[in-house]
């Protein structure tokens, strides 16, 4: 028999359930275009269930794994891979290889009281999440390894990171369609460097990948208008991250901005946001910009967002919230398109 949360022959089960009844609203000048009401499972991150495990090695040294899967627990959908990974730690560091979340995304989650949910108005999460329907990167980086370098100094944390493609020759890219460049279209690298002290957090990341589409989103969601700039298979995207918050006690401000490139486009975001404690309960507001720049043509885009919400901890484990957020993004011909919505529910996690 398996325990929920507890060690049984080397193995954790663990996860979250996260239900919430949520209304979105798209317009496009002006006009509604969408308009729903839903439960689902994504405003304090997907439901999921995992199980990891560790066993000593002798000599300072350790071999670890995890596998997690990604539910839909509203509906009867297939379960997703979100992570699976085998690594080794000890004197050297800590290595692990397989496929698990971006620092990128780690370093810019941690300074956004939100929490990466499924609301409105987090524009950094247009740079990190959906471009590529058939894979997770980079917000979770598939067919690669991490590596974490030995704490020299407290505090500090240096890692870089390399991520092979799936293809040498006739890569199939789910926007531009068949190549037969050879690319090896998903190839990249990466570092990673954050600073950790009392209530001070700074975190750096830099990662580069070959022939994917970075730059493209879509407008209102899935299903919504896909647009951006179509990079060519052949040019290297980078993405940069930048993350700096302070925990004083009664409050929580951070501030993060992500810059995205491919080819001569850019795409640059910046969030300021505050949490504040009280009690059980914690309030939270983010407000973002972004633009991407591509050249002046007519994949241009201005963003804007905004984020608010009350999380209260009925108890260590289940939080009941509300969430609320908005953005608005606008081509160069003037053409608004703004999404809003709420999401109010309960995350149990065990």
């Amino acid at each position: 028999m398996l325990y929920l949360g507890t060690s049984f022959a080397d193995a954790t089960l663990y996860g979250n359930i996260d239900q919430t009844y949520n209304s979105t609203k798209t317009t496009v000048g002006g006009t509604v275009t969408n308009q729903q009401t839903s439960i689902g499972s994504y405003q304090m991150g997907d439901s999921f269930l995992g199980v990891k495990g560790e066993e000593d090695l002798g000599g300072g040294m350790k071999a670890s794994y995890l596998y997690e899967f990604g539910l839909k627990t509203e509906s009867n959908a297939t379960p997703t891979n979100r992570q699976s990974f085998v690594g080794l730690s000890g004197g050297f560091g800590a290595l692990r290889i397989g496929k698990q979340y971006s620092n990128a995304f780690m370093n810019t989650v941690s300074a956004d009281p939100g929490g990466a949910t499924g609301g409105r108005g987090a524009l950094y999460l247009y740079s990190l999440v959906g471009y590529d329907a058939t894979s997770d990167n980079p917000l979770r980086q598939d067919r690669g390894f991490q590596y974490d370098l030995p704490t020299f100094v407290p505090g500090l944390k240096l890692g870089f990171t390399k991520t092979f493609g799936n293809s040498n020759s006739a890569a199939t890219n789910s926007i531009s369609g068949t190549e037969t460049n050879g690319v090896k279209v998903g190839d990249g690298q990466g570092f990673s460097a954050s600073y950790s002290s009392g209530g001070l957090y700074a975190g750096f990341t830099s990662d580069t990948a070959k022939g994917e589409d970075i730059l493209y989103t879509k407008l209102g969601g899935t299903g919504g208008t896909q647009i951006g700039y179509n990079a060519a298979d052949t040019e290297t995207n980078k993405l940069t991250t930048f993350a700096l918050s302070y925990d004083l006690g009664m409050a929580k401000p951070s501030y993060m901005t992500t810059k995205m490139s491919a080819g001569t486009a850019t795409l640059k975001t910046d969030m300021f946001a505050l949490n504040i404690p009280l009690g059980a309960a914690s309030i939270f507001i983010s407000s973002s910009s972004g633009k991407l720049d591509a050249s002046g043509t007519s994949d241009d885009l201005k963003m804007k967002g905004m984020q608010y919400g009350v999380n209260y901890a009925l108890s260590k484990r289940t939080v009941a919230y509300w969430h609320a957020g908005n953005d608005t993004i606008t081509t160069n011909a003037g053409v608004a398109t703004k999404t809003t919505g709420f999401g109010l529910g309960v995350h149990h996690s065990f």
